[in-house]
């Protein structure tokens, strides 16, 4: 799992990058084809992983883990020709941050305008979609008018469908689309149809106000999500000890943090779930899509459990932590024992039976 964040210069990437993954990268000045991406691995923060490891302190705790790369600024209109382009095809999601705060060094060149920039960057990855599906189409089309191919012909429909939804100002992300029309765009990695969060980096004045972003900034209809944060306030309240943290957040009228807020928000973006194992030496978490049978999901931990499946012993995590045990909830009746295609549920805690 993968976020990338990207946006205008001067947005404050940098900002949000080091308050969601701790790291201590320098916040500078913009500069053009100087800044490297950078990537940090962050373990997904899980009240009830931590409950699992209250249960059985003599073992391991593992979260889940998501990667975070931050790259540098696109200026405005350029983020079909970008040098970074690849980099944002490549993630499972994207974090467009947005300046909400004035800015004497950006302006007035780039006046104030949240609604705006989030405006213009949905149609700039439409944008480069539809560059890519023209792209393809013509040449798809070439190759159809020498050899007729059944196949060809699908594709073709299909990208002119696409094609149309972004002309008409959609984007893709709202297509419906088959299993097997998913499967024939995947290697495209379409911009506008990836998970999308808008993250509005706020002045401080607005710290208290933060739960409703499109309210508080007057946002016109978008099709990510959306979360604020203060990012100056919370850069400055993280170099503090935990007790002064505390104080100056409710000083500022910070309820919860943005890092607090984005990994409870991101698995929902992907359309993540995840299960839960008790092993010789750990208790670990396990990310797996939404929808995923129990025989796809013991594939997470390996495929040699995937092949030889036999059954799942499942338990839910809340009937687990009531009664204390995987033993007693043997006892009480509450262990399940599921076939191949049981769809798993957020917060099971799995056994997996297979032949080696």
């Amino acid at each position: 799992m993968n976020f990338t964040l990207f946006g205008y210069p001067r947005t404050g990437k940098t900002t949000l990058f080091n308050l969601l993954t701790g790291a201590r990268l320098e916040v500078h000045a913009y500069e053009e084809g100087k800044k490297e991406p950078v990537l940090r691995t962050c373990r997904i923060p899980d009240d009830r992983l931590d409950r699992l490891g209250e249960l059985y302190k003599e073992k391991k705790k593992v979260a889940a883990a998501l990667d975070l790369v931050d790259l540098a600024g696109i200026s405005a209109g350029e983020v079909k020709t970008s040098a970074l382009l690849s980099l944002l095809r490549k993630a499972d999601g994207l974090v467009h941050v947005v300046r909400a705060f004035e800015d004497e060094a950006a302006a007035p060149s780039r006046p104030v305008d949240p609604a705006g920039d989030i405006r213009v960057m949905e149609e700039e990855l439409a944008v480069a979609d539809f560059l890519s599906l023209q792209s393809r189409w013509e040449k798809l089309d070439k190759d159809l008018r020498k050899s007729k191919s059944p196949e060809g012909e699908k594709e073709k429909a299909l990208l002119e469908k696409l094609r149309a939804a972004v002309e008409g100002g959609a984007g893709l992300r709202d297509v419906e689309l088959t299993a097997a029309e998913e499967k024939l765009i995947r290697s495209f990695a379409f911009l506008s149809r990836k998970p999308l969060l808008h993250a509005l980096n706020a002045p401080d004045k607005d710290a208290a106000r933060l739960d409703d972003p499109d309210g508080l900034y007057g946002l016109a209809p978008h099709r990510g999500d959306v979360l604020a944060f203060c990012g100056r306030a919370e850069s400055e309240i993280a170099e503090l000890e935990p007790s002064e943290a505390e104080a100056f957040r409710d000083a500022f009228g910070i309820r919860r943090t943005i890092r607090d807020r984005f990994f409870e928000a991101a698995p929902r973006l992907l359309d993540i779930v995840f299960f839960f194992t008790i092993g010789k030496d750990e208790v670990r978490a396990w990310p797996v899509r939404s929808g995923s049978t129990a025989q796809a999901a013991s594939g997470v931990i390996h495929t040699d459990i995937e092949r030889g499946f036999i059954r799942a012993e499942v338990v839910p995590g809340p009937e687990l932590f009531r009664l204390g045990s995987m033993p007693a909830a043997k006892e009480k009746g509450a262990l399940r024992l599921e076939g191949k295609e049981y769809v798993v549920q957020d917060g099971d805690v799995i056994h997996f039976r297979f032949a080696p």
